[in-house]
């Protein structure tokens, strides 16, 4: 696991080490548990899509992922009832628009009750929070990001 900063930005070699930035964030819930988001389209059955083009408006809390491998457009919790065409990602430092992508959950009496979302940029290893969530009490096995 290498977490690294240069000039002020995390990068990470590895999904891993996003899980700990998101673990070390201040002034939010704690990082009780953490999800990689894997494309489970019946399309690439036997190897999940794990890279995604990320459109994500932090201020309304709305995001969605579609697959590179698919094609497959998957909106975060609630986000296809309340969305506002933010801008894709890109990363601010290569600009390279393709992430793998981390949810760190936050969980109240088994049940997750917020969520922040992560990329890390595919090509540099950047880090970047892209969005959280008010989540309606799901349990950790029912929170699925890029689930069909």
């Amino acid at each position: 696991m290498t977490l690294r900063s240069l000039s002020g930005r995390p990068y990470a070699e590895e999904v891993a080490d996003v899980v700990a930035w998101l673990r070390d964030l201040d002034g939010c819930p704690s990082i009780d548990d953490a999800m990689r988001a894997a494309c489970r389209s019946a399309s690439h059955p036997d190897d999940p899509g794990t890279w995604f083009y990320v459109e994500a408006d932090a201020a309304e809390g709305v995001a969605r992922l579609r697959c590179l491998s698919c094609g497959g457009v998957h909106p975060v919790l609630d986000s296809a009832d309340r969305w506002t065409y933010p801008g894709a990602w890109s990363c601010r430092n290569c600009r390279q628009a393709i992430a793998e992508v981390v949810f760190g959950l936050h969980e109240e009496a088994s049940a997750v009750t917020w969520a922040a979302m992560a990329v890390r940029c595919v090509d540099c290893g950047a880090i970047d929070g892209v969005a959280d969530f008010v989540v309606p009490s799901l349990f950790a096995a029912d929170f699925v990001p890029g689930a069909d």
